[in-house]
């Protein structure tokens, strides 16, 4: 990479949002569902993948070139992309760059940065020399031609492949080559890190498994993996709030949302290569005005999915608790919202009128591996912690959450964008501590105490309340035991510079009471506060607060009132 290079990605990484408003987005959607290869059964769904992705990139302001051969059920469908979509085609293909090609010198010269994402879904597999291939109608896109004939002659500032190259059989099929070790490296090469290594404007997108297979799944009506990566792009995936979706936060989704899907013969995962040269490129928006269904945090349902009329899945979240969701949808007159056990009929007109309201529905259970699927795809939300684990695992540059982006008006309502991080979202908090004795009267005291946080507005404050309640287990002389209740509002920073970190304030009311055998005493006007820092994480999946604790209790016995310092370390569970 050259200094110029080198210079025009520290720009982009540094750009605010604002920066690619002058940004055209367009995409060629290649999908077919045929093989060249006898071995290989057609497709059931890359020809609906194909139209899906081309209605969703149009939805979120992508202009959309469709190739595509569409089985009977495809063109019964009545798509409007299909009006102008023609076959996947060599021919076709070349034609398209061309346009795109046209397009994009047209777009630098007016002073305009252009992005074309490519999409393939359909079969990839190797020739008899080992070469790896995707499969056109006509003929065969290799290594050599999807870059020489395909990606470098687009002319676009940037390129973004996405691709779902796969087999399918039966109701829960699958999608690639032969179940070969070497088939799955070399469809791998096609899009390797090697290859995209020198063009430092292309990045890639694709899933693969342990036997190179990955998915399709009939109740979706499509490839899971396709699927999963629409639903990232139409919202799922945007953990920071700012409309647009990087390729850190995509992979991360489509990470989340695979996680959990066991019983399947192979384990799918994600491969995801930013562009060298602009590692936060946005794939997509800003979107448009359009169709859309918000979710505000603390929505008591977190599995979510919306279908058409016709039974089509459109989108799949998996929320957590406290995140503000916005869903954006490719225009239909019906839409049903799901969860697993409610649903609401929403049509195009209502959904301007706020969360729609969802009514108790049956489960209806099928076989073992749709049974794998359901329970197991999007069962793991894309919350702030998974965020930022896989994106150090993968290498990705991280998307900013210094800026606070503020949530669409729906319904006349503005709906609570809850802070990125589910490990600083409200919570409870169950904590066991242990310090100096109260007046130093015995060796130590120790008790539970019990905390509420809640983030504001600007996601590195917080406030809450604490109680706490702590004892002397020793009895000092005489039988003495002291006995400390209080109850103190917070004032606390999370998260600085992206770290587990805190540090908190917190002042309030107690009580100091003291017993003996035939004897009590307590002051209970005592005022009390401290200061406390600490560190977050996770241990064996539970969420655990750690900190240290310093502060001074205004206390009255004997009739003399003094000031008691406190210290201490306390360890919480949070819920």
């Amino acid at each position: 990479m050259n200094k110029l290079e080198m210079l025009l990605g520290a720009a982009l990484l540094l750009a605010a949002p604002e920066a690619l408003a002058d940004t055209v987005r367009r995409a060629l959607i290649i999908a077919h569902n045929g093989s060249d290869d006898p071995a290989l059964a057609p497709l059931r769904y890359a020809d609906d993948d194909g139209v899906l992705w081309a209605e969703t990139l149009k939805r979120l302001g992508v202009e959309t070139t469709l190739l595509v051969d569409p089985d009977e059920p495809t063109r019964l469908s009545g798509s409007l992309m299909l009006k102008s979509a023609q076959a996947p085609t060599r021919a076709a293909v070349e034609q398209a760059v061309k346009k795109l090609q046209a397009s994009s010198l047209a777009d630098r010269a007016a002073g305009r940065q252009t992005d074309v994402l490519i999409v393939y879904v359909g079969h990839g597999n190797t020739d008899d020399a080992g070469r790896s291939y995707f499969t056109l109608a006509d003929a065969r896109l290799d290594r050599t031609s999807l870059y020489s004939e395909l990606v470098d002659p687009l002319g676009a500032d940037y390129v973004h492949v996405i691709a779902d190259a796969c087999r399918a059989s039966g109701v829960v099929g699958r999608r690639g080559g032969t179940p070969d070790a070497a088939v799955l490296a070399e469809l791998r090469g096609v899009l390797a890190r090697e290859q995209l290594a020198s063009r430092p404007n292309v990045g890639a997108l694709f899933a693969e498994s342990d036997d190179g297979e990955t998915h399709e799944w009939s109740r979706i009506r499509a490839g899971v993996f396709s699927h999963v990566a629409r639903s990232g792009l139409l919202g799922g995936a945007d953990i920071n709030g700012d409309g647009q979706v990087e390729y850190s936060e995509l992979a991360a989704f489509v990470a989340a949302s695979l996680h959990g899907v066991k019983g399947l013969p192979a384990r799918l995962s994600v491969n995801a290569f930013a562009p060298t040269a602009a590692p936060r490129r946005p794939l997509v928006g800003p979107a448009p005005e359009g169709p859309r269904v918000t979710f505000p945090a603390g929505f008591e349902y977190a599995r979510l999915s919306v279908e058409d009329a016709d039974g089509q899945r459109l989108v799949d979240v998996r929320r957590s608790p406290q995140q503000w969701t916005q869903i954006l949808l490719p225009p239909r007159d019906v839409y049903w919202v799901r969860a697993p056990n409610a649903e609401a009929r929403v049509t195009l007109a209502e959904l301007s009128a706020g969360t729609p309201e969802l009514r108790p529905r049956e489960l209806q259970e099928r076989g073992p591996a749709e049974e794998a699927l359901r329970r197991g795809l999007f069962a793991v939300p894309l919350d702030r912690s998974f965020y930022d684990e896989y994106v150090v695992a993968a290498g990705l540059v991280p998307v900013d959450f210094t800026t606070l982006f503020h949530p669409p008006v729906v319904g006349g309502l503005m709906p609570r964008l809850a802070t990125p991080s589910s490990d600083f979202g409200a919570a409870w908090e169950l904590g066991l501590s242990a310090g100096r004795s109260p007046l130093g009267l015995a060796s130590f005291a120790t008790g539970p105490s019990l905390s509420w946080r809640n983030p504001t507005s600007v996601h590195l404050l917080y406030y809450g309340v604490r109680g706490a309640y702590g004892v002397t287990p020793l009895a000092a002389r005489d039988g003495i035991r002291l006995h400390r209740l209080t109850l103190e509002g917070l004032v606390g920073l999370q998260n600085p510079a992206r770290t587990p970190l805190f540090a908190e304030v917190g002042a309030g009311w107690g009580l100091l009471g003291l017993t003996a055998p035939g004897f009590r005493q307590a002051d209970p006007t005592m005022l009390t506060t401290h200061v406390a820092a600490g560190v977050t994480g996770r241990l064996a999946g539970m969420k655990l607060r750690l900190s240290a604790q310093v502060g001074l209790d205004r206390v009255t016995a004997n009739g003399r009132t003094g000031v008691d310092r406190q210290y201490g370390l306390e360890i919480s569970l949070r819920r």
